[in-house]
């Protein structure tokens, strides 16, 4: 059992071997794919549109500015440094901040020429500006072949066959319209500097500087969709360059460097400009809210100033006494007092009231405008600003509400807590207030002391100080503003810029793809030769024998090329004869058990007809008679009889002419020309060949053959399509079974295997014919037969070289196997 289930793994195993060598032997098929495959993807290569990657590098850091003091404090932080990197990161991918960014460059407007294979980008290296009407529907996703007659005229041309359905686009409002083309092609006349107005399109082209008009050679002006332009911006790659640092690496991907260049720079200056704006964005707010209390403060000034003078003018009252200079000393100081109290109410009226009505804080003006340095009015007031710009910044990119929640519950929280610091800043103002006007009441009764003439002065004085102390002030806080707005500076910085250097490609990958195709170079033809090896159920070497069987190999027979059958006598020294010699001397072995003196047979038989098996009897025969043994070669095959060809007899009588009792020995053996050698054919075919086969005229005819002969070669049927070998087998000393290599069935021997296992058969041996020592199978068996091949040179002298013309060995490798 155990025997059996190794066979029967031997048999399903897969040579790794066999299907390397059979590789090997396949080279052509390798040269021929490989090759293909390389031109394909050279071709391939050469075809696809170069893309090309470009970065620029910028630093994101909170600069502090240096005019910002806490009487100063118009400035504002929120946030950390992450967060702010955060920001920054989301903002560049943002519909909104892209946008801005395509419509300054009007990226969506292109200028191509004519390339090998595609047009191709020209950019700012075309010769002419396409000024659009942004309000017009422009035709787009189609070329406009622009060709110039000279320098100042130029025909316009629209192919309308290359698509069914055409679409323009107002710019300006964003808005697609369907366009109907009036024919198949379009052309018209235009002239340089001049709107040209068209169904289809509405620009004028200006001549760009330094550049020359190529006279005659096309160019095109190709539009774009704004969305589809935003789109392919918004994919830019923005990733930390150090992780934990504050330094993003801004790049781009496609097929023109100075085009993405010219991006990546603008996306940053316009993303700067935006930083500062928003930076300034408090100092903007408190300089709107001092212009607007300096305009009511500059009007009762200048009555004041007015009234004064004119008063001194009248009365001649220009030297009030020194009684009259420290009263209105006193009141003039509690005036400016009260004033500055009276400011902070009323900002913070104005503060209560923006925060009960107002959804969006971004505007609030800073409390310092007012004179206010409480820090948790100032610090909350810059809290909400900064919360309400983070809100309509993440507007830009989200959508959905949820994403708000947690920002409006900050904002709503700071401003519930505000209010409360405003009712109390309120009560505690209006006990100032009420203080300075307690003070003010005592100075007051001193002051109606006073002559009337130096009341009514001091009266008028008060009021021109006051109001030049509250201008004074605002003035002071503008200047401050001011100062701290000029000062800022953005806290985004270019550190590297993006340039055309003219970098290398990233894609096509040449290298990837010429490694994919020498793995389908390989891969293909090894996966013929895989399917090839595993749908091969022939047996193609010796190897093959002994994992399918235990019956020994007795020889090898190499591939003849001889043009008779006859190799042994005509072509002695050939390696096929000296195969044949081989056997014989293995079958002494076989019959060393047998009396000397006593007649040796030996039966030759096969799987089917094709195998060999004529041709290894003849050659038996003959090598046998060349010893000087007396031998017979009897052709049992009676229904395909084949040995009286090579011998120049006939077929006429034979074996089955003695069976069935026409003939006597003498008649039917038929003697050739070579010593020792005799031959008995088959005879006419029998209408019952195996009935003769099993007579007993046949055991008979075996032992009158060996009272006359050394040797007795049976040349019976194949095996595996008659049963007559079988019946014959048991006359023979010797069984010959013959193999033949890529043409017998490796099925083929599991009946006499059988027949093996069950000891129906003795002393039986493989021979394997038409043996070619070649890489296909990768085995190079150089067995101690004397066989003559398998030595290499070490062979030279020995046997016979067999020619091939050269025609034949160049095409030896194109021949089906």
């Amino acid at each position: 059992m155990e025997e059996e289930f190794d066979e029967l793994k031997s048999q399903n195993s897969f040579d790794i071997k066999a299907l390397a060598f059979r590789a090997l032997n396949y080279w052509y098929l390798f040269v021929i794919t490989l090759g293909i495959a390389f031109v394909v993807t050279y071709f391939y290569n050469k075809r696809l549109e170069r893309i090309y990657r470009i970065e620029s590098l910028i630093s994101i850091k909170e600069e502090q500015n240096p005019f910002f003091s806490s009487s100063m404090n118009l400035t504002f932080n929120w946030g950390g440094a992450s967060d702010k990197v955060e920001t920054i990161k989301t903002t560049l991918k943002s519909r909104a901040h892209n946008e801005n960014v395509v419509r300054f460059l009007q990226s969506y407007i292109h200028y191509k020429v004519d390339g090998a294979y595609r047009l191709e980008d020209i950019h700012t290296n075309a010769p002419f500006v396409a000024s659009l009407d942004e309000a017009y529907p422009q035709l787009i996703n189609t070329p406009i072949k622009i060709v110039f007659k000279d320098e100042q005229n130029y025909t316009a041309s629209i192919n309308f066959t290359t698509s069914e359905a055409f679409s323009g686009l107002k710019y300006k409002q964003n808005e697609a319209v369907a366009i109907v083309p009036e024919g198949e092609v379009y052309t018209g006349d235009f002239v340089m500097n001049t709107e040209a107005k068209t169904p289809y399109f509405k620009f004028a082209l200006t001549p760009r500087a330094d550049i020359q008009i190529k006279i005659g050679q096309p160019y095109y002006v190709y539009l774009t969709s704004l969305n589809s332009e935003i789109s392919k911006y918004r994919s830019i790659g923005v990733s930390l360059k150090v992780q934990g640092a504050s330094m993003l690496v801004l790049s781009l991907t496609g097929p023109n460097r100075a085009i993405l260049a010219d991006y990546l720079n603008m996306t940053t200056e316009i993303l700067t400009a935006k930083q500062l704006e928003e930076k300034n964005q408090f100092a903007t707010n408190t300089l709107a809210f001092i212009d607007k209390m300096i305009v009511g403060v500059e009007d009762s000034l200048r009555k004041d100033e007015q009234k004064l003078k004119q008063y001194k003018q009248d009365n001649k009252v220009f030297n009030p006494t020194a009684k009259g200079e420290e009263v209105f000393a006193k009141l003039n100081q509690y005036s400016i007092e009260k004033n500055a109290y009276v400011l902070e109410l009323e900002y913070y009226k104005l503060l209560e009231n923006y925060l009960n009505k107002s959804t969006d804080y971004r505007s609030l003006p800073a409390p310092a405008s007012s004179g206010i340095d409480d820090p948790n009015i100032v610090n909350n007031v810059s809290k909400i600003v900064g919360l309400s710009i983070r809100r309509a910044k993440l507007s830009e990119t989200v959508k959905n509400d949820i994403f708000f929640k947690e920002i409006d519950q900050d904002i709503e929280a700071t401003k519930r807590v505000l209010l409360e610091n405003v009712k109390t800043a309120r009560a505690s103002t209006n006990i100032d207030i009420a203080n300075v006007e307690t003070r003010t009441a005592r100075a007051n009764a001193e002051f109606r002391k006073l002559p009337e003439e130096e009341q009514q002065l001091f009266n008028i004085e008060r009021s021109y100080k006051i109001s030049e102390a509250s201008y004074t002030l605002l003035l002071e806080k503008k200047n401050e503003a001011g100062i701290v707005k000029a000062a800022n500076v953005s806290d985004v910085k270019v550190i590297d810029s993006a340039k055309d250097l003219g970098q290398g490609s990233i894609s096509p990958n040449t290298n990837k793809n010429y490694s994919v195709a020498l793995f389908m170079g390989l891969l293909i033809p090894l996966g013929f030769v895989f399917i090839v090896t595993l749908l091969d159920n022939n047996i193609n070497t010796p190897e093959d024998i002994k994992k399918l069987s235990n019956i020994p190999i007795l020889g090898i027979v190499s591939r003849s090329r001889g043009e008779t059958n006859l190799v042994a006598f005509e072509r002695s020294k050939s390696s096929v004869a000296e195969s044949f010699r081989g056997i014989r001397s293995s079958l002494q072995y076989i019959y060393k058990n047998l009396e000397k003196d006593k007649t040796k047979t030996v039966l030759i038989t096969s799987s089917v007809s094709g195998e060999g098996k004529t041709f290894c009897s003849i050659n038996i025969a003959s090598v046998f008679s060349l010893t000087g043994k007396k031998t017979i070669l009897v052709g049992l095959d009676l229904r395909k009889p084949k040995i009286f060809g090579d011998f120049g007899i006939t077929n006429e009588i034979g074996v089955v002419n003695y069976l069935i009792g026409q003939k006597e020995m003498e008649e039917v053996i038929q003697h050739t020309k070579y010593d020792n050698l005799d031959v008995i054919t088959s005879g006419p075919i029998p209408p019952n060949p195996s009935e003769l086969l099993i007579s007993q005229q046949l055991e008979e005819f075996i032992k009158e053959l060996k009272l006359r002969y050394d040797y007795i070669v049976l040349d019976t049927p194949p095996l595996g399509l008659v049963s007559d070998a079988l019946d014959l087998i048991a006359h023979a000393d010797a069984t010959i079974y013959m193999v033949r290599q890529d043409y017998s069935k490796k099925a083929m021997l599991n009946i006499i295997n059988d027949k093996y296992k069950k000891g129906e058969v003795n002393n039986i041996s493989f021979v394997f014919n038409d043996y070619r020592q070649k890489a296909k199978y990768g085995y190079g068996y150089g067995y101690g037969y004397g066989y003559g091949y398998g030595y290499g040179n070490y062979g030279n002298g020995y046997h016979e070289e067999e020619r091939r013309s050269l025609l034949s060995r160049l095409t030896k490798p194109f021949k089906r196997k």
